[in-house]
């Protein structure tokens, strides 16, 4: 077989090999702590991941800031410990930032974010895409 075509393959089973050691995006997720905020810098998907130790009424919003506002639109969605879209959200809370509140068990949540007018990947992009991403657990009283 000649050498390039060698390099070729051997090139092909080394990517085939990376694509199947993917790490789940669950498992590499960003605590979020109550009343702390998040920046986000980066355009693509950002997981976040908060442990609840009772029920409790939970507010996870977007906070775009105001010299970005027409040029960053966050998507929220809330997963459960499985990964399973429980609610998602665009455009909740004000101006282009979503809001997503929910009473929920406890147990580990995650949530999924992107913001679809950024890029989704850090090559080939030139501007940074800001907001933070806030988590509140509210007084429930259910």
């Amino acid at each position: 077989m000649p050498r390039p075509a060698l390099l070729l393959g051997a090139l092909v089973l080394w990517l085939l090999a990376g694509c199947a050691a993917i790490q789940d995006p669950l498992a590499g997720a960003t605590e979020l702590r109550p009343g702390r905020p998040y920046e986000v810098m980066t355009p693509g998907m950002h997981y976040f991941t908060f442990t609840l130790a009772a029920p409790a009424r939970v507010v996870l919003e977007s906070d775009v800031f105001p010299g970005d506002m027409t040029a960053v639109d966050p998507i929220g969605e809330l997963l459960d410990s499985e990964g399973r879209t429980v609610v998602l959200d665009r455009l909740g809370g004000s101006g282009s930032n979503f809001r997503i509140e929910e009473r929920l068990a406890a147990g580990t949540w995650y949530l999924r974010v992107h913001d679809p007018q950024a890029c989704f990947s850090v090559w080939h992009c030139d501007d940074d895409h800001r907001y933070a991403v806030v988590l509140t657990l509210e007084d429930d009283t259910e």
